[in-house]
């Protein structure tokens, strides 16, 4: 009877640390995930900047150059003219794995 309870405890208590071990794993892999999402939307918002200032300071021509030689491998860029009206821009960056993050907004020249 001893020993039934001895195993039956053991059993018992293995199940339990590996449950909280597997919880401990998953808490630390979400947290490193929206790090890396965190560091991705930081990334994006200075890119954003970045072009948004560009936008305001060069001219038409300038501004579709510096879209084709756009070389950043972890983000996707993309302007487009009213055409209504030239001197609206509409910006948009994104990441070009799949961490979905996207920014976007309309530049008045």
């Amino acid at each position: 009877m001893k020993k039934s309870f001895a195993i039956l405890t053991t059993l018992f208590l293995v199940i339990l640390f590996s449950f909280i071990s597997i919880r401990n794993v998953e808490t630390n892999l979400l947290s490193s995930n929206v790090n890396k999402l965190k560091y991705l939307h930081l990334q994006a918002n200075i890119h954003f900047d970045t072009i948004t200032h560009y936008i305001k300071t060069h001219n038409h021509i300038e501004i579709l150059r510096y879209v084709e030689h756009w070389n950043d491998e972890r983000f996707d860029i993309t302007i487009q003219v009213d055409d209504t009206n030239s001197s609206i821009y509409y910006t948009s960056i994104e990441t070009s794995d799949n961490s979905h993050i996207r920014l976007s907004q309309k530049i008045i020249k």
